[in-house]
């Protein structure tokens, strides 16, 4: 349903020649070193193996190298592959060429079965290079979103320390925008993503600058040790969220010694906070708006959630202010 491409090509193609493209391409331009194919679904094809012996015959076949200097070829299936149809000998296939990365999506955590079996089937054809993109904001919940990127995290921790192949999964969180959307502030109609988580999260993929990286440690320290430090982080104000940790926190081996001293408070008193109290917060954060949160302040009546309020309030001075006291590394 979330997916542009029904929508820009209802008609499903199962096989394009593509190997007179390639040499009118040599023949213009030269012969290139890697080959990316913007294809849809190429797993559902019923050409598939045709598909693939066409690569094999341009020269993209596993280990092949280009140029003098003997650079390494690469296919990469650009719109990436559907694990509901990676099957042991379609693995095969795609083992006997240089795909890197090798994409696949966890649009739902209903497929995690699916989804886990297609990446372990992937390892054991020696597939090193994994790319997965991570839909969020259509019909999931920050929960499993975090559970679909913390799969990720667990199973390169398996494959570091498994068969001697180290598959690496590169996450790609993407966030749903209806097709007739004019500006990113829609509302999609899934009322478990509010604006305040929304925004969050940006902020915390902002400091990653794209993928989530593969190892533990990193992952933990930006998204939390589980679901409920996740939706605390997300619940911060930005200024908390781009500037938790303390300058030399790479020389820490501990997570709380990292944290600034406000990370610290606040995740100490959302942890405090009871369910009701949680739900409070939440309404008042949801919509992202300070006017909102001032004018909702005075009439709060926890304790606990009147002070998290005044980190929204004042977090520019309350950041400001303990980054210029702690000590330099």
């Amino acid at each position: 349903e979330f997916c542009a491409v029904r929508v820009l090509e209802p008609r499903y193609v199962p096989y394009i020649a593509i190997k007179d493209m390639v040499q009118q391409i040599i023949k213009d331009s030269g012969e290139k070193q890697n080959l990316i194919l913007m294809d849809n679904n190429v797993l559902a094809s019923t050409k598939f193996d045709q598909i693939i012996d066409d690569i094999k015959s341009l020269g993209f076949v596993k280990g092949a190298a280009f140029g003098p200097t003997r650079r390494k070829r690469i296919v990469d299936f650009n719109q990436g592959l559907d694990a509901r149809f990676l099957t042991e000998e379609k693995m095969r296939r795609l083992s006997e060429i240089p795909l890197e990365p090798m994409r696949i999506a966890f649009d739902s955590i209903e497929y995690k079965d699916v989804y886990i079996r297609a990446v372990r089937l992937a390892h054991k054809y020696g597939q090193k290079e994994m790319s997965n993109y991570i839909l969020y904001n259509f019909k999931d919940t920050p929960e499993d979103f975090y559970e679909r990127l913390r799969i990720n995290v667990d199973l390169n921790n398996v494959f570091e320390n498994g068969d001697g192949v180290n598959t690496t999964i590169y996450s790609f969180p993407m966030r749903f925008i209806p097709l007739n959307a004019k500006t990113r502030k829609v509302h999609t109609g899934n009322d478990s993503w509010n604006r305040r988580y929304l925004r969050g999260l940006q902020a915390i993929l902002n400091v990653m600058k794209g993928p989530v990286m593969p190892r533990r440690e990193f992952f933990l320290q930006a998204f939390g040790r589980n679901t409920e430090e996740f939706k605390a982080i997300l619940l911060m104000p930005d200024e908390f969220i781009t500037n938790r940790l303390v300058c030399n926190w790479k020389t820490l081996s501990d997570y709380e010694s990292r944290l600034m001293p406000y990370v610290k408070e606040w995740m100490h008193i959302y942890s405090e906070l009871s369910g009701e109290e949680k739900d409070h917060l939440v309404r008042i954060l949801e919509p992202n708006n300070k006017e909102t949160i001032r004018q909702e302040y005075e009439s709060v009546s926890s304790r606990n959630v009147r002070r998290l309020l005044e980190s929204h309030i004042e977090e520019n001075e309350i950041v400001s202010k303990q980054k210029n006291t702690l000590p330099r590394a």
